[in-house]
């Protein structure tokens, strides 16, 4: 079994909890359109196929709507998200103490766009950190779970999918693994329940970020 040299993390969710920004700036723009507001479940359960498709997966109206309408909902709901997203970001338990303590290559591949990912990373003080590769939602023509970003990551540590690891919470790390041939690690504490992620494939789920180590010295 190749030694894991590479750990991918997906980042809302896994990485970091950015739920209730999201949840916030989703309500407020649903309130602002004159339309009810969500609980926080149904909202967090559109997470982790980007902001574009969490709108409008939510928004009354759309099933039917063209694509000018489309995008003009987008453009508006990104405009107040860009606003919300660092009010309250944090790092999950752990996730810190990994970064300190790993010693191989780590990257972040997310569906979210990569504009937002770094203004967060540098708010929690972690943009220092040597990642290999940040990646988002937009930096490629395909997001995950197409294998695209998840194999330039790999690319740039020189790893191949053996030796790789993606850690994440959503159907598109786990997808984006087997499509790779890589493992995916679901997170227990993240917004789609771990035993959903399993039975899609998921290899292995870890309760918290303690756990992860010494999984990877065991697959080792």
């Amino acid at each position: 079994m190749a030694r894991t040299q590479l750990v991918i993390f997906d980042f809302d969710g896994t990485l970091v909890d950015t739920a209730p920004d999201i949840v916030r700036a989703t309500n407020m723009f649903l309130e602002s359109q004159g339309h009810a507001k969500l609980s926080e479940e149904t909202i967090r359960g559109a997470i982790g196929m980007g902001l574009r498709n969490l709108i409008l997966s939510v928004y009354p109206e759309t099933q039917q709507a063209d694509e000018e309408f489309k995008r003009g909902i987008e453009a508006a709901f990104i405009e107040l998200y860009s606003k919300e997203l660092l009010t309250s970001p944090v790092l999950f338990p752990g996730a810190q103490d990994f970064l300190n303590d790993w010693e191989g290559h780590v990257a972040i591949v997310s569906n979210k766009r990569e504009r937002f990912i770094h203004p967060i990373l540098e708010k929690l003080e972690v943009a220092g950190y040597p990642w290999t590769a940040i990646i988002g939602g937009d930096t490629f023509k395909n997001m995950k779970p197409h294998p695209e970003p998840l194999l330039a990551a790999m690319a740039a540590a020189n790893c191949s999918p053996e030796e790789t690891l993606i850690v994440g919470d959503g159907h598109p790390d786990v997808l984006g693994a087997i499509a790779t041939g890589s493992r995916c690690v679901a997170v227990e504490f993240g917004y789609t329940p771990a035993d959903e992620l399993l039975a899609l494939g998921a290899w292995k789920s870890i309760a918290e970020f303690a756990d992860l180590i010494p999984l990877i010295r065991r697959i080792t």
